[in-house]
């Protein structure tokens, strides 16, 4: 291979790579999807009530993922996430019970929870050395055990103000892409403009230096892991607004599916590098393929199957790329 040619492929590696980096490789890829449904099935794929559907499932998943990239960005990883979401469902519908005094009272005292599941999780790393995973892992155990404990069924109710607000929407938006909206604006500011963002790349790049150079890491890993429980018990609280009843297990696989939109938009699982955009449309690329299977009318039984080969064919694409 002449110089020339080698210069041109190691131009168009590094232009692969940049693209993963930057985050833009889930948006291209939900571009390819958007084009391939408007082809599929036009009429269908452009109306309101499809669009709210794409937006409304973004909430949810959105709301657990960022918190989840934040925590994967320090080089950790929270496997609770979708246990936290069950048992803040189950205690938000039990708080409210119907009475719309309760309703701010107990929303508030639910995203507390979560924020103290976050303190745990970051003291548990960050002061005994154990790995993110099996502190999370443990957790993930002991908050749907403790769901269960405290319901096996379908417990409580919350006021119908709330569930409005959770399945309303003007034309396709819907209400609660509100609260999704407010929290991407939050973390993207922690992000962006202060210390605490700059502190979550340099322990997530490497955490030995970081101390060495005087980052505070314990207090940047239990901030981390703060604002994750948090943005997972708010996440419960939606679900629970949805179904108007708290659910033990309202919550399962979302931290499965968080993982998936973090790694499809090009964070690092070793931490230090990924972006917040990149997640996002890893988000949106979740909800259009649940979205497709209603729209062109897939079998159930498929459904697994096709979003682990999308799932796979975007990892092959750019996301492994992005390590060379």
């Amino acid at each position: 291979m002449t110089a020339l040619a080698l210069q041109r492929e190691r131009s168009r590696r590094l232009s692969v790579a940049a693209i993963a980096r930057s985050g833009l490789a889930a948006w291209i890829i939900v571009a390819l999807l958007v084009v391939g449904l408007t082809i599929a099935d036009p009429g269908a794929f452009w109306t309101v009530r499809n669009i709210a559907n794409v937006l409304t499932a973004t909430v949810v998943l959105g709301l657990v993922a960022l918190g989840q990239n934040l925590v994967v960005l320090t080089g950790g990883i929270d496997l609770s996430v979708g246990s936290a979401a069950s048992l803040s469902a189950l205690l938000t519908a039990i708080l409210i019970d119907g009475y719309p005094i309760r309703t701010l009272p107990a929303i508030l005292v639910v995203l507390l929870v979560g924020a103290a599941i976050g303190v745990a999780h970051g003291m548990l790393v960050a002061r005994t050395g154990l790995a993110a995973f099996v502190v999370t892992l443990a957790t993930f155990y002991l908050l749907q055990g403790l769901a269960f404990v405290i319901s096996t069924t379908p417990k409580g109710q919350v006021t119908s103000v709330l569930t409005d607000f959770a399945l309303d929407r003007t034309g396709p938006i819907p209400h609660a892409l509100l609260v999704l909206i407010a929290a991407i604006a939050l973390v993207a500011g922690l992000l962006r403009w202060t210390p605490f963002g700059r502190h979550v790349y340099a322990v997530g790049g490497d955490l030995e230096a970081a101390r060495a150079n005087g980052v505070p890491v314990t207090r940047t890993l239990v901030w981390a892991y703060v604002v994750c429980g948090a943005l997972a018990a708010a996440a419960g609280v939606v679900l629970a607004a949805r179904a108007t009843v708290g659910s033990p297990t309202a919550g399962q696989g979302l931290e499965l599916s968080a993982i998936t939109v973090v790694v499809i938009g090009g964070t690092s699982l070793l931490g230090g590098r990924g972006t917040l955009t990149g997640t996002l449309g890893g988000v949106l690329l979740l909800a259009l393929i649940e979205s497709s299977f209603t729209l062109l009318q897939l079998e159930s039984t498929l459904t697994d199957l096709i979003r682990g080969v999308v799932i796979l064919a975007a990892a092959a694409l750019f996301v492994r790329r992005a390590g060379r």
